[in-house]
């Protein structure tokens, strides 16, 4: 698999409401190209709707998104996958009657604009690409088995291949480590510091789990009631007394 080029991520004044509910409240932040960065807070903090606006899903009421020095706030969310955003939900999101290798092709063909007709075989390139976007997940030994029986770790693993698939220059992860065993959890953060070691690329990922937060971010933004309570490393963000009672007084959705 090709190395990715990194790219940086900035929102300005970032907001969003529903009506007379502010759900993300002129967020101000900026990620740096090949950072992993960690967008923690308690439920209804505003996470999976700011993830929604910087994937396309959602268009801002007010402030922009830039990725690099464009300006993509505003644009549909497969013009936003074009530009090189993905991402990986958190409830599993795949195709569960197809094979392992024909989610990840299914992927590659529609970033290639290649033929969709699926009983044809996919070209030499696209077959190898997506061996090799499994070989990297962990899950090259599955390829040929159907997507819906596999274990939910390699599930995952297989979601975070498909998102892989079109060489994004930044990877939106919401809850990677939602649902998983101990073990499981073990080695899905092994898995992403794999990736971003190897493909050079820039994370953003949302989590409850504080242990997978702080093994992996290296600058953590914590939302509270749509707003940015704190920002900055994780030390400084894990010694937050006004972090430490946000958490505490576990804000509701």
């Amino acid at each position: 698999m090709e190395l990715t080029t990194a790219a940086s991520l900035t929102t300005t004044g970032l907001t969003r409401r529903f009506g007379n509910f502010t759900a993300v409240d002129d967020v101000n932040m900026t990620v740096g190209e090949g950072e992993i960065r960690a967008v923690i807070g308690p439920n209804g903090a505003g996470k999976t709707t700011l993830f929604n606006l910087l994937t396309g899903h959602l268009r801002p009421t007010a402030g922009e998104v830039r990725l690099g020095n464009q300006v993509i706030s505003g644009r549909r969310a497969h013009e936003v996958a074009q530009h090189g955003i993905t991402r990986a939900f958190q409830t599993t999101n795949i195709f569960p009657s197809m094979t392992v290798h024909e989610n990840v092709v299914t992927a590659l063909l529609g970033v290639s604009h290649a033929s969709l007709r699926f009983w044809t075989p996919a070209s030499d390139h696209l077959e190898k690409a997506a061996d090799e976007v499994l070989d990297l997940v962990g899950i090259y030994d599955q390829r040929s088995r159907q997507a819906g029986i596999l274990a939910h770790g390699d599930q995952r693993a297989l979601e975070l291949a498909i998102a892989l698939a079109p060489s994004p220059k930044i990877l939106l992860l919401d809850e990677p480590t939602a649902g998983m065993s101990p073990y499981e959890t073990q080695r899905s953060v092994e898995l992403l510091r794999k990736i971003w070691r190897e493909l050079k690329l820039t994370i953003i990922l949302s989590e409850h789990d504080m242990e997978v937060v702080f093994g992996l971010a290296q600058q953590v933004t914590v939302l509270v009631s749509g707003r940015v309570l704190a920002d900055g490393e994780p030390s400084a963000v894990r010694s937050n007394r006004e972090v430490i009672s946000a958490y505490l007084g576990g804000v509701e959705e």
